[in-house]
């Protein structure tokens, strides 16, 4: 189907969708009749057409075939801790109800039905959007000196997966190898401070990468949360002017728990600091989350760490590794995939990371043991240069 095929405007682009999907029930109803042949529905392209149907339309009461809504709601972040997003509200039933449903998460939703397993994924940085369909690998090299640096893991997972979530199958992959760091230099997507801890106590592994600022840290003046002295024994923060917190309560934030302490309303709207201290404008006291005990004590070395020049040059070293993303994009064609399926995929970032081993072990031979080369051909330009001046 092309882009610019499609009808103008939203009420004729939603009455061809619709006239695509009608199109699609009759073929899957006339699949589904108990007259059909024998195993027809059974088929691959039958499976994924039933499922893309199943994500993408419902009937209503009335029986009228019906668009799901946008991935784009007002109640989108309300539900990101939900297991799908077309779990819309409940019915009186005790079912979901399809009129408040949307399409699946990207993780699960099939957006193009020659490879099933590839996902939809935006990414926003500091060069910009970017977006694709497909899957994405994380490569693991070393970086010791001297020496060249040899890339000696890949995992490829599906593109919306974050990069934290990979972390355990990264450190899984390189024990099972003999690979095992010390230490492992990583990009700021791989680190909380709930990584770290995991991956000295699970793995052995110390994990070198920055920790996301406090966003108060950056408003200065202002009381950012390292600013507060914890009393772990009593449960109870201090504040910078000495109020003491009641004793906090545990609950959970983003699926992980939290302890939430909350400063006595009267004791803030008295302090003259208020302004820079707490932004709540209905007059509420200071709010702040902490995270059990370990991790809470690890955010807060690795925050004054990262401010450091010491640390700064330790995690230098890992800059190369942009060098090796580029070699592998543009040298070896890594982002355009050659095959379908997440382990097809697999096998080609594997094989892409070997050439590129390979390439490098190549350039590394002891002094007078390289193989001579050719001297580069003459350019065209050259030639006629030469030709002028003769």
């Amino acid at each position: 189907m092309r882009y610019h095929r499609l009808p103008r405007g939203g009420d004729a682009l939603i009455a061809y969708v619709l006239k695509v999907g009608e199109d699609g029930m009759h073929i899957l109803r006339a699949v589904y009749q108990d007259d059909a042949p024998p195993g027809l529905r059974d088929l691959p392209a039958v499976q994924v057409l039933r499922q893309v149907w199943v994500q993408q339309y419902w009937y209503d009461g009335d029986g009228q075939l019906r668009w799901r809504g946008p991935k784009s709601t007002r109640d989108r972040a309300g539900r990101r801790a939900t297991e799908q997003r077309n779990t819309g509200k409940t019915k009186a039933d005790g079912r979901p109800d399809p009129a408040s449903a949307r399409v699946p998460w990207s993780s699960m939703e099939i957006v193009t039905p020659h490879d099933p397993q590839a996902r939809y994924r935006q990414k926003v940085t500091a060069a910009g959007q970017r977006d694709w369909i497909g899957y994405r690998d994380h490569q693991s090299e070393t970086c010791d000196r001297p020496g060249p640096n040899v890339i000696v893991q890949v995992v490829t997972r599906p593109a919306p997966e974050q990069d934290i979530d990979a972390l355990d199958r990264i450190h899984q992959g390189l024990t099972e190898q003999g690979f095992q760091p010390a230490e492992h230099v990583v990009d700021g997507g791989y680190v909380t401070p709930d990584s770290i801890h995991r991956s000295e106590q699970r793995w052995g592994i110390g994990l070198l990468g920055p920790v996301r600022d406090d966003p108060r840290a950056c408003q200065r003046p202002g009381f950012a949360k390292e600013d507060f002295r914890v009393d772990w024994q009593a449960r109870t923060l201090t504040c910078p002017r000495g109020v003491v917190s009641p004793p906090w309560n545990s609950t959970l934030g983003d699926g992980h728990p939290r302890l939430s302490v909350l400063f006595p309303r009267k004791a803030c709207n008295e302090c003259e600091d208020r302004l820079q201290c707490t932004g709540n404008v209905d007059g509420k006291g200071r709010h702040i989350f902490l995270l059990p005990e370990p991790q809470q004590k690890i955010q807060t070395k690795v925050r004054k760490e990262q401010k450091t020049d010491p640390w700064r040059r330790r995690y230098a070293i890992r800059a190369g590794c942009a060098a090796t993303v580029s070699e592998t994009v543009h040298a070896h064609g890594l982002r355009r995939c050659r095959y379908r399926g997440l382990a097809k995929a697999h096998v080609q970032h594997v094989l892409t990371a070997a050439g590129a081993d390979i390439i490098r072990l190549s350039e590394c031979f002891p002094p007078g043991t390289a193989p001579s080369r050719e001297p580069r051909p003459t350019s065209h330009f050259q030639r006629i240069c030469q030709r002028l001046t003769t």
